[in-house]
């Protein structure tokens, strides 16, 4: 028996010591590639650290994982990792190509909620009105100072004035874990949308003054503990100023019988972030948390409100796809001023119904598509350019089907809004074209309930 007992311990023994040889140590990280990017900044996204003693199938799990984390950082259009042996010594190397960081460019663009609503437009006026124009400047300066942190100034004139200023810092404390931003912004309109009837904005137009102005200021603290969970904690401040005709023509629109109004608003978020590539992701999941509690200034909004968001991409099979979305906002039965309540049509859009606003207090949008890839990511180097920054780029392209459903609740105006309390759905397919620095082009064909059928243009992920 003691014979038995003893064989068994040093059978255990001996494999507990084989175990241990098979784990690889990290003697260094070696970082190649940034000029601008400070060490840490990349330290930060690795899911690995030096002396770490970890399996080789460990360890190649997290390096995808930190290759994944420095895509999503938004700073590099190429990036590495790799492992080397070196006299029995185990270093990894990271390699990124660093981005055009400093972007200072004039503003000339559409004021609508987007293209094909301007077209449309602009051809009932024999292509001749370009009064829906914005033109001015814009700086936006990210990775400033080498530290991921984002400086956005905005000067633009025209049918919608906008200036802003926003400044956004990741990490300041020493275990870099909490960030800050800080955001004020304000919007001057001679043209401002005053309510919603048969799901189109009306619109009242002064040309001697401004119809609407909006004040926004913002604050936001970041936790990031680790690198794919993040905590914030948002404060809001909003006022907005309209012209006495909006007030006569909907009174609603503040609900306080005034031509100013305000509301504060404190905001958790949580976010999950597991996808592989957020401009266009195939794989992996993320979660979006917020909780809301509006508290009324001179407008009376002072409701609570939650919206979440819950993505899953997963590869089917060879170059084919499934990607998965659910989006819903729910607010209690009560009245909100017209200025503080948003449904679909802007931000947050059912596809196929781009031509609608369909307002309301709360929601759910589910959308799906199923991606083939027709040219997978292709890198290619640009002729006669010089400059790292352009010079490599790459693209991909895919070809997918897609279907939308949808729901808006209205409380409040329900008469002459047909798309409200009922469900909606689109169906399609799309042309997505992917390149670098985060630019995504898609071209949709889809019909919707109504029958009715459009080619959509669209620059931003679908979900």
């Amino acid at each position: 028996m003691m014979k038995n007992l003893f064989v068994c311990f040093i059978f255990f023994f001996l494999s507990i010591i084989a175990i241990a040889q098979e784990k690889i140590e990290i003697t260094n990280i070696l970082i190649k590639g940034n000029k601008i990017t400070k060490g840490d900044i990349i330290l930060r996204e690795l899911t690995f650290k030096k002396g770490d003693l970890l399996h080789p199938t460990m360890l190649e799990d997290k390096i995808q994982q930190s290759k994944q984390n420095l895509t999503n950082l938004m700073l590099f259009n190429f990036n590495d990792i790799s492992t080397e042996n070196n006299n029995g010594e185990t270093n990894i190397i990271v390699e990124v190509v660093e981005r055009w960081y400093i972007w200072p460019y004039p503003i000339l663009e559409i004021s609508e909620r987007n293209f094909n609503v301007w077209w449309d437009e602009f051809k009932e006026s024999n292509y001749s009105d370009f009064s829906r124009m914005n033109f001015g400047a814009f700086l936006v300066w990210e990775n400033f100072r080498g530290k991921n942190e984002l400086l956005k100034i905005k000067y633009r004139k025209g049918f919608k004035e906008h200036y802003l200023f926003s400044y956004e810092i990741p990490y300041f404390n020493k275990e870099k874990t909490i960030g800050f931003t800080v955001f004020a912004q304000q919007f001057r309109r001679k043209k401002s949308f005053y309510n919603t009837s048969e799901n189109q904005l009306l619109y009242y137009e002064n040309d001697k003054q401004y119809s609407s102005k909006d004040f926004e200021l913002k604050m936001d603290v970041l936790f990031r503990k680790d690198t794919r969970h993040k905590h914030k904690l948002k404060l809001h401040y909003l006022l907005s100023n309209i012209a006495d005709s909006i007030t006569l023509l909907n009174p609603n629109y503040l609900n306080n019988g005034q031509n100013n109004g305000s509301y504060y608003k404190v905001t958790y978020q949580y976010t999950n972030e597991q996808r592989d590539y957020i401009t266009y992701p195939l794989k992996g999941h993320y979660l979006n948390l917020e909780l809301t509690k509006n508290f009324a200034g001179t407008s009376p909004v002072n409701h609570f409100e939650i919206r979440g968001k819950a993505e899953k991409h997963i590869e089917i099979q060879n170059r084919l796809f499934l990607g998965s979305s659910f989006l819903t906002k729910v607010t209690p039965d009560t009245f909100q001023p017209y200025f503080a309540q948003k449904g679909l049509g802007f931000e947050d859009y059912a596809r196929t119904y781009e031509y609608y606003v369909i307002d309301g207090q709360s929601f759910w949008l589910s959308k799906t598509a199923i991606k083939y890839e027709l040219i997978s990511k292709t890198n290619f180097e640009l002729p006669y350019l010089k400059m790292p920054q352009f010079k490599k780029s790459h693209y991909s392209l895919y070809f997918s089907v897609f279907t939308d459903l949808g729901y808006v609740i209205d409380n409040q105006n329900t008469d002459n809004n047909n798309l409200t309390n009922i469900l909606l759905f689109g169906r399609g397919c799309s042309l997505d074209y992917v390149t670098y620095y985060n630019k995504l082009l898609r071209i949709e064909f889809g019909i919707n309930r109504l029958g009715e059928k459009g080619i959509f243009l669209h620059f931003t992920n679908p979900f």
